[in-house]
């Protein structure tokens, strides 16, 4: 099984977490040996160093002894024995049972946490214990630990990487993208939560979420202090990562600035933008459009950002009651009435579409047909996003365009 480098980087903490200065529950009664028996048969457990002998003494001692007061004592010895073999699949097998029916147990509940992330396959059941065991570990933090103990900030980091984690494979984004972001907040270091925390922003496929997802890729494929990945992950990382930011931006320029900004901070600065090939496709349109035909390139910016998504606040607080930001022309569809009209229907980007409505003061004399060219400027009045209308308030001087024909002609 493929192990995070985090998992790695354990490899001398001992099962009993009493050993890195965890606590012990201050009240617990000491347990008790069965027999003199069993206690000989511990010390020789004790004493043999090969993980796999220890491992049948363990068995021996369990099918002699299975209701011992030394229950928690020997799981821990069989952590330690799994770990030494380097079976976490076993080892959580352990850790699931020494919490098993909501017990207690720190040395359980923080090995539970910790090695769910770590399982092949993430069924349901598995899932739920080991949320229920990181949500122990956090509401239990003052319980188990001083203020200011060395392992609390550890072990509440190991909870919320266990919770997104576990929320990543319900496939509930918006959750895991939270846990993570508290990961990274506190230990900013972790390349590993940077690397699942672009994979989950990538699964969640909201446009918002490209670029930052962007980042947090860079930043794990990219970054080699300590946290970093593991050099074959950090390459095989880095595949992705350009094949993705390809993708979408439409070439490989500026991935090499991507890297090394993201390898100075976990988190994008505020206002960070990557121009998306769509958006630079658009871009060189408009530049050409302002070029060939600038009152329309004018009316399109105006367009899409009034069809933004804060396009009604933009309005708002921007255009209304303000003149036209420039002078602009439209192929009439429609005026009411006909002749002697006092609201002209135009369309200006699309002709057969209705954009513009000019509300008329005074009345224009006669009536002119659909098809007809204005050029017109005007003061914003008012606008629909859905379907798209402007109302434009214009005085009929100030529109070019209209040739007036007598009613019957």
């Amino acid at each position: 099984m493929k192990r995070s480098p985090y998992f790695r980087g354990l490899g001398a903490i001992a099962a009993c977490l009493a050993a890195l200065g965890f606590p012990v529950k201050a009240g617990a009664a000491p347990a008790q040996w069965t027999d003199r028996n069993e206690y000989d048969l511990v010390l020789n457990i004790r004493a043999e160093a090969a993980p796999q002998k220890r491992l049948t003494l363990l068995d021996q001692w369990k099918a002699q002894y299975p209701k011992s007061e030394l229950q928690q004592a020997r799981q821990e010895l069989y952590l330690a024995a799994w770990q030494s073999l380097g079976d976490s699949p076993r080892m959580l097998a352990v850790a699931r049972e020494m919490i098993s029916g909501g017990a207690d147990n720190l040395v359980g509940l923080y090995w539970c946490t910790l090695l769910v992330p770590e399982a092949k396959e993430a069924t349901p059941d598995l899932l739920a214990a080991g949320e229920k065991a990181a949500r122990q570990l956090l509401a239990g933090l003052d319980t188990y630990f001083a203020a200011g103990a060395t392992p609390r900030g550890e072990v509440e980091f190991l909870a919320h990487r266990a919770l997104g984690w576990i929320q990543w494979q319900r496939a509930d984004y918006a959750a895991a993208e939270a846990e993570f972001t508290k990961c990274l907040q506190q230990d900013p270091k972790r390349a590993e939560i940077s690397a699942w925390f672009g994979t989950v922003l990538i699964l969640d496929r909201q446009p918002t979420n490209q670029v930052p997802a962007l980042w947090h890729l860079a930043r794990a494929a990219s970054y080699r202090a300590a946290g970093a990945l593991p050099d074959g992950q950090r390459r095989q990382l880095g595949t992705v990562l350009e094949r993705l930011y390809t993708t979408y931006h439409g070439e490989t320029s500026g991935l090499d600035q991507l890297r090394m900004a993201a390898v100075a901070a976990a988190f994008p600065p505020a206002g960070f933008n990557i121009e998306s090939a769509s958006a630079a496709a658009l871009r060189r349109q408009d530049e050409e459009l302002s070029r060939t035909n600038p009152q329309l390139a004018s009316w399109l910016r105006l367009r899409r950002r009034l069809e933004a998504p804060d396009g009604e606040a933009y309005f708002t607080e921007s255009l209304r009651n303000t003149p036209l930001p420039m002078r602009l022309k439209g192929t009439l569809l429609r005026a009411t009435p006909a002749s002697q009209p006092t609201e002209l229907v135009l369309g200006v980007g699309d002709a057969s579409a209705e954009e513009v409505i000019l509300k008329l003061d005074p009345a224009f004399p006669g009536e002119a047909p659909a098809g007809t060219i204005l050029e017109f400027e005007g003061k914003i009045e008012a606008f629909t996003k859905a379907p798209f209308t402007l109302t434009v308030l214009a005085n009929p001087e100030k529109i070019e365009g209209w040739r007036a024909r007598k009613p019957g002609r």
